[in-house]
């Protein structure tokens, strides 16, 4: 896949999200962020997630954005390149990267998001549009740019290019008034 969004507008965008996601760790209580049950959208059936798991769904995604370019510039590719392109694969990630982060206190994820969101963002800053659009520096039967990547796995559809939160809370008034309701 070759990049469909410039760099500047991929910054822009992720700067959206990450503002909606701190504006929402902000706005909410402890207890708020660790009720179960209360993701209703973009979920796989039978999950019943908090807004803490959600937050560890949305940095898992960072994370592996953050490993393939790291591969990348050192000229390997990152399986989640070939994962986020197979049903079940993405299944398998989804809620790996939930239940891999689990065990982490609230303050633990809140720490682990916020600091994800600061590296991805520094580290697409520091990226050059040149290296945006650089092509695989490994085998590939597609064509495949360094931009192409971070969307296949941070941008996979249905999110709204660099908006994540929005598959999962589609309205974050609405949903701290259900909370609170």
């Amino acid at each position: 896949m070759l990049a469909t969004i410039s760099r500047e507008t991929a910054l822009r965008e992720l700067a959206i999200e990450h503002m909606a996601v701190r504006a929402m760790i902000d706005e909410l209580s402890e207890e708020e962020m660790t009720r179960p049950n209360t993701i209703e959208y973009g979920l796989y059936p039978n999950q019943e997630l908090s807004f803490k798991d959600l937050l560890a769904h949305l940095t898992t995604y960072e994370v592996l954005t953050l490993e393939a370019i790291d591969l990348w510039q050192r000229g390997k590719k990152h399986p989640a390149i070939d994962e986020m392109q197979s049903p079940p694969d993405q299944y398998r990630i989804h809620h790996a990267g939930i239940e891999d982060r689990r065990h982490l206190s609230l303050e633990d994820m809140i720490d682990q998001s916020i600091s994800t969101q600061t590296t991805l963002t520094a580290t697409l800053a520091r990226l050059t549009d040149r290296d945006w659009h650089t092509k695989a520096p490994f085998q590939s039967s597609d064509p495949l740019n360094l931009g192409g990547v971070i969307e296949i796995i941070l941008v996979a559809p249905p999110r709204p290019p660099y908006r994540h939160l929005p598959v999962h809370i589609p309205d974050s008034a609405a949903y701290i008034r259900k909370l609170r309701a």
